[in-house]
């Protein structure tokens, strides 16, 4: 039973992340070609404390260690694998490496030529002076709008598909679904008729055509990128560490108000009994089949694992999510499909990704949030003193995909999160990071 809990969770957070209703004509929200979802042993708790109120150039009021907390939650690299388990390196610092020590192999564009690529630019990119007088290059007010608009949609999709999937799971709710749904789809239409006002198809054409100028002006290409990264580096208060700026959207997430996130519930009737491959390599990578019960460790790894008893009956979870958007303005990621540049003596063709040992297979581009978990049950006699250890704080403990005791991670200091526990189960108010969908990132150098 343990197993099959936990890979239905996982299956059921993929179905909204890579399904999609066919009737709508809307295509998935991640392409699961070219991206993965990649869950945690157990979910990450956030004192979402940490993450409000950053600074930005328009809020140079605000905090410089939200800004780095915010950064740091999205910058370690994943494995190429369903199971979350960083490889060690960061975003940040491998995108500086490779922007910073980049050789091109090619011949100087006509004039002509870059003439095209400069107005192309100005669709996207602007030059500006920073809060230091810097001279830095951050995206157009058009280009700003375009990605938080789709943002937007794409959280309004996930939203749709998520009550799509779930109808289609109950025979009572899909009886009903084409009159529930026909209201369900005006939330991602608006959004969508949003995204297309504020320069969808505009800024589309523009990346599509700067893309294949680029091929043709790779040195001009990632000269760009050197600079744009400076207006985005920060260094934190008392201390000599630097970050990159980047956001996640929508920038409320880290509220304490959770009532615009929807709500999921999970019960033992929606149990499935086939999996789809990704679920069965997060289930042998994470030992699920061990039991669903996890103490010690943390996301990426339980010192001990205990199955449930067969006499807890009527399992049920329920939780509040949200898939967000990772928002990188200094990242240009056509940068990994340009043809005609190597990074000499750091290594050969496919150091970054497609090598044998890869620098960065992987890069987050958003983060699967849940808040208010809720797993209830008629517990056994057994697994109720797992609850006791729960709430009792005095070990760190998770039960399937989530934390349900434990300290606060990515946090300045040591503390621990508040679990409430009663007869029929456990509750875990603040949010936490189950995993994130990521980009595959193509084999490059070329060269």
């Amino acid at each position: 039973m343990d197993e099959r809990i936990a890979l239905s969770l996982y299956d059921r957070i993929f179905e909204v992340i890579s399904g999609k209703d066919p009737s709508t004509g809307f295509p998935s929200a991640f392409d699961s070609a070219t991206t993965i979802f990649t869950m945690a042993q157990r979910g990450m708790v956030l004192n979402g404390a940490d993450f409000r109120n950053p600074f930005t150039p328009g809020n140079l009021h605000g905090s410089v260690e939200s800004a780095y907390h915010i950064a740091n939650l999205v910058d370690a690299i994943p494995a190429l694998s369903p199971v979350y388990a960083p490889i060690g390196g960061h975003v940040s610092d491998v995108y500086r490496k490779i922007v910073s020590g980049v050789i091109t192999h090619e011949p100087p564009p006509p004039p002509e030529d870059q003439a095209k690529r400069d107005e192309l630019k100005k669709v996207l990119w602007e030059q500006g002076t920073d809060e230091e007088g810097r001279t830095v290059e951050r995206p157009t007010a058009l280009a700003d709008a375009e990605k938080k608009a789709h943002a937007d949609f794409d959280a309004a999709l996930t939203t749709y598909t998520a009550t799509w999937a779930a109808a289609q799971a109950d025979p009572a709710l899909k009886l009903v679904w084409p009159i529930v749904g026909a209201q369900a789809l005006d939330g991602p239409k608006r959004a969508f008729a949003d995204w297309g006002a504020a320069g969808r198809d505009q800024v589309a054409a523009a990346k599509a055509q700067l893309a294949t100028m680029n091929r043709g002006q790779v040195a001009r290409a990632f000269q760009d990128a050197q600079f744009r990264i400076i207006g985005f580096s920060l260094a934190r208060e008392n201390s000599l560490e630097e970050f990159l700026r980047t956001s996640i959207l929508p920038s409320d997430w880290s509220s304490s108000d959770g009532s615009s996130w929807p709500t999921y519930n999970f019960s033992q009737r929606m149990h499935k009994s086939e999996f789809t491959s990704e679920a069965q390599a997060y289930g042998g990578g994470a030992k699920v089949q061990l039991g669903l019960w996890s103490v010690g460790g943390g996301a990426q790894h339980a010192e001990s694992r205990e199955a449930m008893s067969e006499e807890t009956k009527d399992i049920g979870v329920s939780f509040k999510w949200r898939i967000c958007s990772v928002y990188r303005k200094w990242m240009d990621e056509t940068l990994f499909r340009l043809p005609n540049w190597s990074l000499g003596s750091l290594g050969g063709p496919g150091l970054i990704s497609g090598g044998p040992n890869p620098m960065m297979p992987l890069i987050p581009i958003a983060v699967v949030m849940v808040r208010d978990v809720n797993i209830r049950a008629n517990w056994s006699a057994q697994d109720s003193q797992h609850i006791k250890e729960a709430t009792s704080g005095s070990v760190s403990v998770g039960w399937g995909p989530f934390a349900v005791s434990g300290e606060y991670s990515f946090s300045s200091e040591s503390k621990k999160f508040t679990t409430r526990g009663d007869q029929q189960g456990l509750t875990v108010p603040d949010i936490q990071v189950l995993g994130f969908v990521c980009l595959k990132v193509p084999p490059c150098p070329p060269m």
